[in-house]
């Protein structure tokens, strides 16, 4: 079992506004969808954009295509779907869209603070961004935003490549959590990329494996899934004796998502 007193305390002790609001959702105490859309707002840029940190923790922000995919789950957690903040992360990602249909980090990022994680090869990383993009999409009921076939559309030429989509771990996870929308990937493809990934789940530091389960719930994955169980039995071990899932850039919020997780998959305690 999860030790959540610990846990509780550590958010409660490191946790900014969001962290703290994101635990309450965790524990399935109150909030409202105002509240929500008030704590988020430092993290969304005028143009729809996200930055993954809010201006206190870093005081230029720059909207990404990087930080919008991550930040996309936030809104799912909290039920936003119709917000204002959903509409102008719309209107955010048509704007990017590459005339082929695919995706890639925004030039302003590129420029000022590329992500560590991306390849010298950016064909990987360019499909993970764009599988990503209806990944999210999915998840928060847009499987029919304009943005979503042409995404598909290009994807279709490249799922197909055995060493572009294993590239990476996310590449596969964001695979496997547009799958089950009916995207015209074949059964056999799937099927060796789920085994792929429960095979992975043994080697997934805590963030990494946090960040897979969540899109797997918001891909509708069950708690029956071999996928999920093996993951959620690995989450337990993850867990150190302060009762964190350490991480060595987002401890807080990896820690809360743990927590969610845990709650929601109905596992026990929280």
């Amino acid at each position: 079992m999860i030790d959540t007193d610990k846990a509780i305390a550590f958010v409660h002790q490191r946790g900014n506004r969001l962290d703290r609001l994101r635990l309450r959702r965790a524990l399935g105490e109150p909030f409202t969808l105002a509240e929500a859309e008030e704590v988020l707002l430092p993290y969304q840029l005028l143009d729809g954009s996200w930055d993954y940190d809010s201006p206190e923790e870093k005081p230029s922000p720059i909207g990404s295509l990087g930080g919008t995919i991550h930040c996309l789950r936030w809104l799912r957690e909290f039920g936003l779907n119709d917000s204002s903040q959903m509409d102008r992360t719309l209107d955010f990602l048509a704007s990017i869209q590459a005339p082929d249909g695919s995706f890639y980090e925004t030039e302003a990022k590129l420029a000022h603070s590329p992500q560590e994680w991306l390849q010298a090869d950016t064909l990987i990383d360019r499909f993970y961004f764009t599988a990503a993009v209806p990944m999210r999409l999915f998840s928060l009921g847009y499987g029919e935003h304009p943005v979503v076939q042409p995404a598909l559309k290009w994807l279709r030429g490249y799922w197909l490549d055995w060493k572009l989509v294993t590239g990476t771990w996310y590449n596969l996870w964001a695979l496997l959590c547009i799958y089950p929308a009916e995207i015209g990937l074949g059964d056999a493809q799937y099927q060796r990329g789920y085994a792929q990934a429960v095979d992975w789940l043994s080697h997934l530091a805590a963030q990494p494996l946090t960040w897979l389960l969540d899109s797997l719930q918001g891909a509708g994955y069950s708690r029956d899934e071999s996928l999920i169980a093996g993951g959620m039995a690995r989450l337990l071990v993850l867990q150190h004796e302060n009762g964190t899932w350490p991480d060595a850039h987002a401890p807080v919020e990896t820690t809360v998502t743990a927590l969610r997780l845990w709650r929601d998959y109905d596992l026990g305690s929280p």
